[in-house]
């Protein structure tokens, strides 16, 4: 393999022969003489072929490194920089989601790039160019153009999403989609009807509408709907030693509630094989070696029979409906454990598979295992007449006070959207993000929503005896 190292001006910083591998989740060109060269997959920003069977990679730093002689490994080398890249620029600048992943390849605006469906937001990690994380809350729209393949994705603030080629998969990608923001949705309406047992169904809908996941929903908004709807939220999302602190931010000035999930209660089923209702026995091959039931027309008029085609065998008779079929139909009188007599024995006539189905946990939402660890946030914010913007988190036990520089009601919503887009995880608005030692530093230079957060923060308020003092300090 030959290797050649271009500085962002294009000066040549080194050249030369050596071997290329994937180790240790990084990509390490080790030259036969001179000093290794180790590249985080994350800091790869656009991977090119400019020339047959040269492969150059364009680094966040702005350098160049070309491979070249790759030979039979070239392929291999790239699949596995391929998936090695996506997984840490998710990582190095937060936009890992809710949940796990399903992956697709395909091209996004004329790029290729890997599309990967959370819980809560699609993330899209492109060959050339920025990776980008859109909140389900945020796609205003799902669309397709006239042949079907190509998926437009309108979201506020950029031009629409041209989302393309991924072959056999779209309608899969598309369905699943569709499916994952409706059942964000869904996850919502759940968790608020939880905290409001009393409201009616009509009014749910309208304060579910208001507070997507993510999104911080006005006070007057919400009064709107029915005027106990925010008291009663409060109250049901509020710690007990964050009350006294929610009532001072009441009365500071303008206020917003939000929830954002931060923890999947999606569960994968167990077991196995398939899941099925044990209500319906399996209706298999009528075949006489292969099947549960008699060959020819008798067993294809038993078998719909017991699949649901049996009239009055449905619906209360539960497991009973399959065994009163059998026995009006010849199978066998129902006793002694078994159907006897009949022209051909069933296999399994109750069925008994311990199998759990893929499922959602709703009770995780609103009782989760660690009181300290809640699957869903809740958090105020409030805009104070002073240009502050004041984020409170209503039920961690260990969480500061973040403020910020804010203008107006515009403002607020773009900090509460680039909080959402770091998952609410606001380590790195404080953190040291200058020296080479600091884990955010990456994220600070290259993700735009934290880099807007960094430069409007002005200070946190720590949870102590002078919390009160620290926040007036702060927001006058």
């Amino acid at each position: 393999m030959r290797y050649r190292l271009i500085a962002d001006g294009g000066a040549l910083l080194d050249e030369g022969d050596g071997s290329a591998e994937m180790a240790g989740g990084a990509l390490v060109v080790t030259p036969e003489r001179g000093a290794v060269l180790r590249v985080a997959p994350g800091d790869v920003v656009e991977v090119q072929e400019p020339q047959p069977y040269v492969v150059q990679l364009l680094l966040a730093d702005g350098a160049r490194l070309e491979l070249s002689r790759l030979g039979v490994m070239r392929t291999q080398l790239l699949a596995e920089l391929s998936e090695a890249r996506v997984a840490d620029t998710e990582q190095v600048l937060l936009l890992d989601g809710v949940g796990t992943a399903e992956a697709f390849p395909g091209w996004v605006d004329g790029t290729p790039a890997e599309l990967r469906l959370y819980d809560d937001a699609l993330v899209i990690v492109p060959a050339a160019g920025l990776a980008e994380k859109l909140p389900y809350p945020f796609i205003q729209a799902v669309t397709t153009d006239s042949t079907g393949y190509t998926i437009g994705l309108s979201v506020p603030g950029r031009p629409p999403i041209a989302v393309g080629r991924l072959a056999r998969r779209t309608s899969e990608f598309l369905d699943l989609l569709r499916a994952r923001t409706a059942a964000a949705a869904g996850r919502t309406s759940h968790f608020l009807a939880a905290l409001l047992p009393g409201l009616g169904p009509v009014a749910l809908r309208s304060v579910a509408a208001l507070l997507r996941d993510g999104l911080a929903a006005p006070r007057d908004a919400l009064e709107a709907v029915e005027p106990g709807v925010f008291p009663a939220l409060l109250e049901a999302a509020c710690r007990p030693e964050r009350v006294a602190g929610a009532r001072k931010l009441l009365g500071l000035g303008q206020v917003w509630l939000g929830f954002k999930q931060t923890s999947s209660v999606q569960r994968a089923g167990s077991g196995a094989g398939p899941w099925r209702d044990p209500a319906r026995p399996p209706v298999l091959d009528h075949d006489a070696h292969a099947g549960s039931f008699a060959p020819g027309l008798p067993g294809m008029f038993a078998a719909g029979m017991v699949s649901g085609f049996g009239g009055p065998f449905e619906g209360p008779f539960d497991t009973y409906g399959p065994g009163l079929a059998f026995g009006l139909l010849g199978l066998g009188a129902m006793g002694g454990g078994g159907y006897e007599n009949g022209p051909h024995l069933p296999r399994q006539v109750f069925p008994h598979q311990p199998v759990t189905p893929a499922h959602t946990d709703y009770a995780a939402l609103t009782d989760p295992a660690d009181p300290d660890d809640p699957a869903v946030l809740a958090f105020l914010l409030c805009l104070t007449p002073s240009g502050r913007l004041v984020y409170e988190v209503l039920n961690a036990p260990d969480h500061a006070t973040y403020v910020f520089t804010c203008r107006d009601t515009d403002q607020a919503a773009q900090l509460n959207r680039a909080l959402d887009l770091l998952g609410f995880r606001v380590e790195g608005i404080s953190a040291d993000a200058d020296s080479a030692a600091s884990q955010y530093r990456k994220a600070a230079q290259r993700l735009p929503a934290l880099r807007v957060l960094r430069e409007r923060f002005q200070g946190r308020a720590i949870h102590t005896e002078g919390w009160e003092a620290q926040l007036a300090g702060l927001v006058d």
